[in-house]
């Protein structure tokens, strides 16, 4: 193991004992989070070990896949205010649940084939999840320095990671089929998730119950 997954685990680690540590004054999707960080550490070491014991982590990608949908639905649910997003949110899980088990037996069998077609699906709904929680931060503002607001932070990263993923997911298909090093896309995808992971961590190190609930 290189210094840069260690170094990726560390951060990971380090937002969790964050989330854990603050856990009492976190509202509930920012909770959501706290878990899905510590599920996501097990989940990528769990994805590493089997990459190098059985030189196939494909099966770990399909259940980080699922367990991270169903936890960023849980945290934009628990966001919105709006009823009829709340619906559909738990609609889509629905939804997304049907396709993933049709993608993981059949479309992209899970013993030989990396699930990109769950990693775009979920990844176009992050993105319109987080477009409409910009919007409803613009209609319901809140009296406070929108960088001092754990919602601004965990939607920024979300939005970023979610349409940045795109390209990422571009260039691990060229770079198979040009059989090239894949050096460049590792620190690509290093990149990209260092920042996301920082911004979820910002979210969680600065929510707090009591001033979201002084300033609803």
């Amino acid at each position: 193991m290189n210094a840069t997954y260690i170094s990726y685990y560390i951060l990971l680690l380090t937002i969790c004992v964050i989330g854990v540590a603050r856990y009492k004054k976190l509202t509930t999707p920012f909770k959501l989070l706290t878990v899905l960080i510590g599920l996501t550490l097990v989940l990528e070491i769990t994805s590493e070990v089997c990459a190098v014991l059985y030189k196939n982590n494909i099966f770990v990608s399909y259940v980080t896949c699922l367990v991270e949908y169903t936890f960023y639905s849980l945290v934009y649910y628990n966001l919105f205010i709006n009823k009829s997003i709340k619906k559909s949110i738990l609609i889509t899980l629905v939804f997304f649940a049907l396709f993933y088990f049709i993608n993981f037996f059949w479309l992209q069998p899970y013993y030989k084939e990396f699930p990109s077609n769950v990693v775009i699906v979920s990844e176009i709904t992050y993105t319109i999840f987080s477009l409409l929680l910009f919007k409803q931060m613009l209609l319901y503002p809140l009296p406070m320095n929108i960088t001092r607001q754990s919602v601004f932070w965990y939607n920024t990263a979300m939005l970023f990671f979610s349409t940045t993923s795109f390209l990422n997911l571009g260039l691990i298909n060229y770079y198979v089929k040009h059989h090239l090093k894949d050096s460049v896309l590792l620190g690509f995808n290093f990149g990209i998730n260092v920042i996301f992971y920082v911004l979820i961590g910002v979210s969680i190190l600065i929510n707090n119950k009591k001033t979201i609930t002084d300033n609803v």
